[in-house]
């Protein structure tokens, strides 16, 4: 709870505070608590942070305390996709149910077909963010105006 409570008191800060400027201090300590690795001044990767803040809020804040034990199971090959993403999406909640689940969870499809036997296996997995590669800046053609 620590990271959610020094998160919100930075928020409150930053938009109902009546300082144009905010100094973070108590959230970078509390943060550099949970995660080490975010302790001190040096410059740190950008998704890294997000990954963990989003994580720490999830944990912080997930209505769900007495988590079970779910079983994922491919769905059946005749199972339509919309059926089967949706009983791994209750499954999905039954263990995680916050604020971050709500806006920032989602899933994706994996489906592997075996080359020998034609078995399909489908299964939808939960995420939270997804990296995703920049493409290479192409050379621009540049023109002079004479």
């Amino acid at each position: 709870g620590d990271l959610a409570r020094a998160y919100g008191d930075l928020m409150k800060q930053m938009w109902c505070g009546n300082s144009s400027t905010v100094a973070p201090r108590h959230f970078k300590s509390v943060l550099g608590r949970c995660a080490p690795q975010f302790s001190g001044y040096l410059q740190q990767d950008s998704q890294e942070l997000m990954a963990f803040l989003l994580d720490g809020l999830h944990e912080d804040l997930n209505r769900i305390t007495n988590k079970p034990y779910i079983n994922q199971e491919d769905a059946p090959e005749n199972t339509a996709d919309s059926v089967a993403a949706q009983r791994s999406w209750d499954n999905h909640k039954k263990r995680n149910d916050s604020i971050i689940t709500d806006l920032f969870h989602g899933q994706y499809r994996s489906r592997l077909e075996c080359p020998d036997c034609m078995k399909v296996s489908k299964i939808f997995d939960p995420l939270m963010y997804m990296s995703v590669s920049l493409p290479k800046k192409e050379k621009v053609p540049t023109a002079t105006l004479r």
